[in-house]
């Protein structure tokens, strides 16, 4: 059996603490590898709770094109509650963009997107935006070991 490498990061500092115990405009980092049906057990139980909020908020997924059919169809298979989850699709070079515009939008408690890679300057856009929307962000990156 392959093992499955997860390492979170975080873009939280004490400066960056609001003063409340709500955490708002926050983006984490999660880089996932080995088998996807690995990580799939990882996710869900995490996407189940974000998905499960008590907030008026949606949980919001950014998928990219290539991979929106297969990932709705493991959502649906792993029942995950999509009552208050929204899925948005865009192309690798539109995800940042995209990413931002949920975070800043203020409709959603958390946006969970799926990226390439992370550059510092894409991150500060991330953070900036998660603190004008109130809520916050959660990126993936997955690497695939062949």
């Amino acid at each position: 059996m392959q093992a499955v490498t997860i390492n979170v990061q975080t873009s939280i500092t004490t400066e960056s603490l609001p003063p409340s115990n709500e955490v708002n405009g926050i983006i984490n980092e999660m880089i996932l590898s080995g088998p996807l049906w690995q990580t799939g057990h990882f996710l869900k139980p995490m996407l189940n709770e974000l998905a499960n909020e008590q907030k008026a908020c949606w949980l919001t997924l950014i998928l990219s094109r290539e991979e929106a059919a297969a990932t709705i169809k493991w959502l649906k298979s792993s029942g995950i509650n999509s009552h208050r989850v929204q899925v948005l699709n865009a192309t690798n070079q539109e995800t940042a963009k995209l990413t931002c515009q949920a975070l800043e939008s203020g409709t959603s408690h958390t946006v969970v997107s799926w990226v390439d890679k992370m550059d510092a300057f894409t991150l500060k856009q991330l953070e900036s935006a998660a603190r004008n929307g109130k809520c916050q962000g959660l990126t993936i990156q997955y690497f695939r070991h062949f």
